[in-house]
């Protein structure tokens, strides 16, 4: 995994940034945008075994914090994410990330086509260091949560 700046210009119109594909470097084959009205949403922790799937995350809005999950060793990293940088993810992660700020805008590039039929999800308070990470950042305001992410499937 790798964080990345970029340029952004900003006016008095707002703003414009390209993010080139020097480093992209992938063939990307879905392009999602995820908006979140309220603050501290979690969504995750998600992860595809067949095809295992690469991620590029950039917030267009607001900001967040990322978590990730290494399927191998279980080691999890965390990254404050706002719209002057991005996360390239390798596969083999699982992937997750809580709002900080409410009407928050994410977009994320996915390279490894949907299978619905091999999409996980870790339920993020059976990982102790990422609930510790989680408390620690919603200060024990109630999470915005899926059913769906709430059971794990």
């Amino acid at each position: 995994m790798e964080i990345l700046k970029h340029p952004t210009f900003k006016d008095e119109r707002g703003s414009f940034t390209a993010i080139d594909s020097k480093f992209l470097g992938e063939n990307w084959e879905q392009f999602n945008i995820v908006v979140s009205d309220k603050i501290y949403t979690f969504r995750g922790l998600h992860y595809q075994t067949n095809p295992s799937q690469t991620k590029c995350i950039k917030v267009i809005q607001g900001k967040i914090l990322d978590i990730l999950v290494d399927l191998k060793t279980k080691e999890v990293y965390k990254f404050e994410l706002d719209d002057t940088k991005f996360l390239h993810i390798p596969n083999n992660y699982a992937h997750g990330y809580l709002t900080l700020t409410e009407n928050t805008i994410v977009t994320y590039l996915v390279k490894g086509r949907y299978n619905p039929d091999s999409e996980h999800s870790i339920v993020w308070n059976t990982i102790p260091k990422v609930k510790n990470i989680i408390d620690d950042y919603s200060k024990g305001f109630e999470l915005q949560i899926s059913e769906k992410d709430e059971i794990g499937k």
